[in-house]
């Protein structure tokens, strides 16, 4: 199975880390202030990253994409038909540097998984689409990706702790989001 591999190949890179919970002990032990909730939650969060983005981008990396050429097409297959935006508005949805985003676009074009396409509003600008042929990788991608998650999270969880775990993370993220750009504004 592709992800028991996978997460055993990524344990064994861990491997050189400190475990989690040894790391939480050494602070409960010897730096008491700092065991508090927010910071095993943080800590949780960065180390859970860590094991999940290892073992993401081998399986994304079998359908001969990149973490960020993966990202964007996952967000124009999230675009209604035509299936484009602007790759302004591209670039600001997956946080990756605009040079990034040209040699991401460059590379999913001589792919053939997206087309430029001119904007009838606006000559200066182009739109990035979907090809049909996107849309096939996409939805196959993010398929094995679905069950790649689903396998990970019951290694660890039931169902139940999985939707409560997912409601608790998409309310931070929200609300964050929403200080930031009341921040910002």
């Amino acid at each position: 199975m592709y992800l028991s591999g996978k997460l055993n190949e990524r344990a064994k890179v861990m491997n050189n880390k400190q475990p989690l919970a040894d790391l939480l002990l050494g602070y409960q032990k010897n730096w008491p202030d700092f065991d508090r909730p927010e910071t095993r939650v943080m800590l949780g969060m960065i180390r859970l990253n860590d094991l999940v983005v290892e073992s993401t981008k081998g399986l994304i990396a079998e359908f001969g994409l990149t973490m960020a050429g993966f990202e964007a097409l996952m967000t124009l297959r999230g675009q209604p038909a035509p299936r484009q935006m602007t790759p302004t508005a591209l670039f600001q949805a997956i946080l990756i540097t605009s040079g990034g985003m040209t040699k991401v676009l460059g590379q999913l074009e001589k792919d053939g998984l997206i087309a430029r396409v001119d904007n009838p509003k606006d000559r200066r600008s182009r739109f990035v689409r979907l090809t049909p042929k996107g849309k096939q990788k996409a939805e196959a991608s993010m398929q094995a990706l679905a069950k790649h998650d689903k396998d990970l999270l019951e290694q660890a969880l039931n169902e139940q702790q999985i939707a409560q775990l997912a409601k608790v993370l998409v309310r931070t993220v929200e609300k964050l989001e929403q200080q930031e750009e009341e921040q910002d504004g």
